[in-house]
């Protein structure tokens, strides 16, 4: 799983939020390894939090550095500042696919 934190200007809000999903159908097209992308929200402190959940490591490792062929999640990510991405491991038996 790949928990991914970064601010967005307020004027791009509504432009991240159609990209994100174009950029979601994209990856899962390239990557059928990512199983689902469940939560997106925007903390208090106005910073935002985004799940990204893969079969496996090695598999968000692939989507990850084929991220310069994926036009529609570049386009996404040229919105976002302050990016962290913690990945974290998941029992298998936590999540099943879409």
């Amino acid at each position: 799983m790949e928990l991914v934190r970064f601010t967005v200007a307020e004027s791009d809000v509504d432009t991240f939020l159609e990209r994100r999903q174009e950029a979601i159908k994209e990856v899962k097209a390239a990557h059928p390894a990512l199983w689902s992308v469940p939560l997106c929200s925007r903390r208090d402190d106005g910073t935002w939090v985004d799940v990204w959940i893969y079969e496996s490591k090695e598999a968000a490792d692939a989507a990850n550095a084929d991220a310069e062929n994926l036009p529609r999640f570049l386009a996404m990510a040229e919105l976002l500042d302050d990016i962290e991405i913690e990945a974290t491991d998941m029992p298998e038996r936590a999540v099943s696919p879409l």
